[in-house]
């Protein structure tokens, strides 16, 4: 019986490394469906994965009277703003949810968002240029 545990062990971690350990509890919560619900789970799953949120960082026009540019970088939680007068800063540990609603807030995301919950809410930055 243990060698059997141990293959079942290496197999589980090997799958883990190549999908991810959400899709693999997504294949092994979905029950007993047959083959195809199960990679239909786990595809659906492995695709809202890999939508990231913001640009890599990468800044973006932004329509606003103060703000030219800005970016979100999902992997370490920083977000670029470019302001009209040419400074940049960086905003760091800034979550996927505030990044969002600047974006939505157009016209107005400083105002509306970036100063209340970056500024005021006195997150960490440093300007960069």
């Amino acid at each position: 019986m243990k060698p059997l545990f141990a293959l079942l062990l290496r197999k589980v971690k090997l799958v883990c490394s190549r999908i991810g350990l959400s899709v693999l509890l997504a294949i092994l919560l979905s029950g007993c469906g047959t083959n195809a619900d199960t990679n239909q789970s786990a595809e659906s799953i492995q695709s809202q994965e890999s939508t990231s949120v913001g640009t890599n960082g990468q800044l973006i026009s932004i329509q606003s009277d103060n703000v030219r540019a800005a970016g979100y970088d999902a992997s370490v939680l920083v977000m670029t703003v470019q302001f009209n007068n040419g400074y940049t800063y960086e905003y760091y540990g800034v979550q996927p949810e505030l990044w969002n609603s600047f974006i939505a807030a157009q016209p107005n995301p400083w105002s509306q968002v970036g100063y209340p919950r970056l500024v005021q809410a006195m997150v960490p930055y440093k300007r960069i240029r």
